[in-house]
């Protein structure tokens, strides 16, 4: 199974954003991608900028995210 995640970007120095992950910043390559801006949403995968997300698609993309981190932690505990 692949999984992309929606990063926030940072940075961008070249062709190479530093990306957020809700307070963890990695590198994320922009060739697959056009139109990027510093403080646009990107889904990564793989260290690749895949996709670059509406400011709406982003916002549901995270709640979507922070639920399932939640189901996974309420599991983990029981």
């Amino acid at each position: 199974m692949c999984i992309a995640a929606p990063a926030q970007i940072m940075e961008i120095n070249d062709n190479v954003a530093i990306v957020d992950f809700g307070g963890v910043r990695q590198q994320a390559k922009l060739d697959l991608v056009e139109d990027v801006e510093v403080g646009r949403y990107v889904l990564v995968h793989s260290g690749y900028a895949i996709e670059v997300l509406t400011e709406q698609a982003a916002k549901e993309s995270l709640e979507a995210w922070d639920e399932l981190l939640k189901i996974l932690d309420e599991e983990e505990q029981s």
